[in-house]
């Protein structure tokens, strides 16, 4: 493992306690107190983390000559020069055969180090634009938690690293091994759907020329809109209204619709009381169907279980299902 200046303590702390010494509790559940992995982390002593203390005992940099594989945890400033030393141990890596695990925004490491041209690769969804522009050549999935390209393994934002850790266990040794390491994390061995359900696009304000009907659709979502009504609104054929609305937002009038909808979709699953019939009709879907398959094509996950994650169990809930468990755990048969 590489820690660099402002590595994200949460990536490195999930990957040792995925990959390194065992926990006194693992005894519970299975009798291979062992590691499976000789572990060292490496980095230029004392290294500074996002957190703003430092770790000072590190291995040297070359240490990861010969690993089998190296992870590199993110960082604060991915997008900074790395360490040429550091560069070159990863490329070296690669080239003899390594299997190297970027997390969250270690990908951008890996990119630097000129080992991703033509590989499909994940990183945090909100560096999606920077990773793009730095490196052209790989083929990111934005929207993915974790990617597995053979010799490249990546995961998305912070705690999809403890996906791709599971998901690493697991091809080496076995689901079991992985389930129970997933059961102390108390992590589930797979999770369902990608980043796509976390992402969310910061709001900006409409401008330029077709800001007033931008701002017209954004007040409207809820009713019936067509490339017609929307050109009237903006004094333009529809053919005009259509090439001038991709120049500007990069996106086709109905996909920018579909998009906004499935937003508004997402704020009203969050914070209000509507079923999902009422949600579907109150962001302008018109139907559960429309906005399911909307919902899908944009986040990953349906709206009931997007409502279930960013809502929780209510609290009386809560308390029922733990007393119901421990009345279980009571019983004699």
């Amino acid at each position: 493992m590489i820690v660099l200046g402002g590595t994200f303590v949460l990536d490195l702390a999930v990957a040792v306690q995925a990959f390194g010494r065992r926990p006194s509790v693992f005894s519970k559940i299975r009798h291979e107190p062992e590691a499976p992995y000789e572990v060292g982390v490496c980095g230029d002593a004392p290294t500074p983390t996002s957190l703003g203390f430092t770790i000072a005992d590190l291995k040297p940099i070359d240490w990861a000559a010969g690993a089998d594989t190296v992870v590199v945890p993110g960082l604060e400033a991915p997008w900074a020069p790395q360490n040429p030393a550091v560069l070159a141990a990863v490329a070296r890596a690669a080239q003899d055969g390594a299997r190297l695990v970027s997390l969250c925004a270690g990908a951008f490491v890996l990119g630097q180090a000129g080992v991703l041209d033509g590989r499909r690769v994940t990183t945090h969804w909100a560096l999606a634009d920077e990773f793009r522009a730095a490196f052209p050549r790989a083929h990111l999935l934005e929207h993915a938690l974790y990617v597995d390209d053979g010799q490249i393994l990546s995961s998305g934002g912070m705690l999809a690293s403890a996906d791709l850790c599971l998901h690493v266990l697991r091809h080496d040794h076995g689901q079991s091994y992985a389930n129970d390491v997933s059961r102390v994390l108390i992590s589930p061995p797979h999770r369902t759907g990608g980043q796509g359900q976390y992402a969310k696009a910061a709001p900006r304000p409409a401008s330029g020329p077709l800001a007033p009907v931008l701002d017209w659709l954004t007040e409207h979502l809820a009713e019936p809109l067509t490339l017609q009504r929307a050109a009237a609104q903006a004094h333009m054929s529809p053919r005009t209204l259509e090439r001038r609305f991709r120049a500007e937002t990069g996106d086709s009038l109905a996909g920018w619709i579909a998009r906004r909808r499935v937003e508004r979709a997402r704020v009203l699953l969050e914070d209000s009381e509507l079923t999902v019939t009422q949600v579907a009709h109150a962001a302008g879907f018109g139907s559960t169907e429309a906005l399911r398959r909307h919902f899908l094509t944009h986040t990953g996950t349906t709206p009931r279980a997007y409502r279930d994650t960013f809502r929780g169990v209510a609290g009386p809930t809560a308390d029922r299902n733990t007393e119901h468990a421990e009345r279980s755990r009571r019983m004699p048969w």
